[in-house]
């Protein structure tokens, strides 16, 4: 018994750490599609909790925002508003870590700040060139 306890402990590890590397090489790898699940997935979220929505709607609300997001990243001047606001949004998103970390020290809040607009502006401009 402890045997089959273990095995399922194990395969449960696994697909975790499998799921994790999924993700992180997401992220590097396609950062378009990973912005464009992770907001229908927070849109979906946020349409259910905050408006109220039945989850079907949810769920359609999530599907539209994703394809729309996946579309006009895919289009010139899309790519350029929407790559460069979500390249915002997450070096604000990681200034914030870098606030937290660093005890409020602002100068390491607005080095981590342009860092990660830069790199992701360039992850943006790879998963472009490399396309999906």
């Amino acid at each position: 018994m402890v045997f089959l306890f273990s095995e399922g402990l194990l395969l449960a590890l696994s697909l975790l750490i499998g799921l994790i590397f999924t993700v992180v090489c997401m992220f590097f790898g396609h950062i378009i599609l990973f912005d464009s699940i992770f907001f229908a997935v927070i849109s979906g979220i946020a349409a259910n909790k905050l408006l109220h929505l039945h989850p079907a709607l949810s769920l359609l609300a999530g599907i539209a925002v994703l394809l729309f997001l996946f579309w006009i990243q895919n289009t010139r001047f899309g790519f350029w508003i929407v790559g460069g606001l979500l390249s915002f949004f997450w070096a604000f998103f990681f200034s914030i870590i870098a606030y937290d970390a660093t005890h409020k020290d602002m100068v390491w809040t607005y080095v981590v700040m342009g860092l990660s607009f830069v790199i992701m502006m360039l992850l943006h401009l790879k998963a472009r060139n490399n396309g999906i």
